[in-house]
Order: structure tokens, then C-alpha cells, then sequence
């Protein structure tokens, strides 16, 4: 073998790591990146389609153009006091037996006039665990025609031994909104 071609197959070694190292280069931390970048460009993708989604809504129709949901208004239509209170009544019981509440008692509070509505209200004396107080109140601010909760006054009696969920006693005003007649 001569000098010449000792030289040349040290080249071609000296290539062969050079390669070996710009592959294992490559493959290491120019991997690691390209999938941090990959990984970027898929977050940043699904929120661009969020923002496609919340322009679409902002562009669509306003909710004065939208049908009301099955014709249900905010308020109470006109009617007497006394038949909205008894609609009001049957919307606090109906509420209160879906969430597992007791009611010891209901007690109508007066109706105050407002502009443009009158305020019909009742007073709920009932018991329960804390789930279906949550419940309750999550159904009365929820319903339609809306309906308002005020005054919540919870009182936890002592608990007895080997009790699975203490039971809360309490009062809850709900208030509820009839329109008044054009003059």
C-alpha cells in the first residue's frame, strides 16, 4: 500500500465519522427540535380552528334574529299575580323534587311593581344534602322564565353518629318576572 493510498482511506474514514456523527447529529437533538416544532405547529393549528369556530359564531346571526327556544321568553307573559305565583310555585316544586329536596314549606312574598315588570316572589323552607342544594340552585337560575335567588340562609344541624351526608336545612327567596300590560 502506498502513501497515497493510506491518505485516501483515512479521507474516506474521516468522511465515514463525519457522516456517522452529522447522521447521529441529525437524528439527536436536530430530532428532538423538529418534533418540538412539530408539536407547537399542532397546537397552534387546533387553536386557529377555535378562532375559525368563535369568528364563525361572531359572524353569524345576532340573537335577536335567532327563534326563541320553543317561544319561552325571560319573563312571565302577562297574566294574573295569582296565576303566575301558582306557575312560580310549580316551577320551585318541580325544581326542588328533581334535585332531592324536602320543602317544609312555601311562603308567598308580596309583589313588588317595577318598571315595565312586577316581581312575583316565594320563600322555600326546605332540607337536604349539599349536592341537591346545588342542584336546586343551579335549576332556579337556570329555568325559564328566569327566575332569581336571593337570600340564602343555610343552617346545619348537629350530626348524629354513623350519619352518611349531613342533611342542611334552609330558606332560599326565588323571585320571578311578569311583564305588565301596554298602557
Amino acid at each position: 500500500m502506498s502513501l497515497t493510498d493510506r491518505a485516501t482511506a483515512r479521507r474516506a474514514a474521516a468522511l465515514a465519522i463525519l457522516a456517522a456523527l452529522i447522521v447521529a447529529f441529525w437524528f439527536g437533538p436536530v430530532g428532538a427540535y423538529r418534533g418540538l416544532i412539530d408539536a407547537a405547529d399542532d397546537r397552534l393549528a387546533a387553536k386557529a380552528a377555535v378562532l375559525a369556530r368563535y369568528r364563525a359564531l361572531a359572524d353569524g346571526p345576532t340573537p335577536a334574529t335567532l327563534p326563541s327556544a320553543a317561544g319561552r321568553s325571560l319573563l312571565y307573559p302577562e297574566m294574573p299575580d295569582s296565576q303566575a305565583a301558582a306557575m312560580l310555585q310549580e316551577t320551585v316544586k318541580g325544581a326542588a323534587t328533581a334535585a332531592r329536596i324536602q320543602v317544609q314549606g312555601l311562603q308567598m312574598l308580596r309583589s313588588e311593581a317595577l318598571p315595565g315588570a312586577t316581581r312575583i316572589g316565594v320563600r322555600i323552607r326546605a332540607s337536604g344534602d349539599m349536592p341537591g342544594l346545588r342542584s336546586l340552585i343551579y335549576a332556579i337560575e337556570s329555568a325559564r322564565p328566569v327566575l332569581y335567588a336571593d337570600n340564602l340562609q343555610v343552617q346545619s344541624p348537629a350530626p348524629s353518629p354513623g350519619a352518611a351526608a349531613p342533611r342542611l336545612d334552609f330558606q332560599l327567596d326565588i323571585a320571578g318576572f311578569k311583564t305588565e300590560p301596554a298602557p
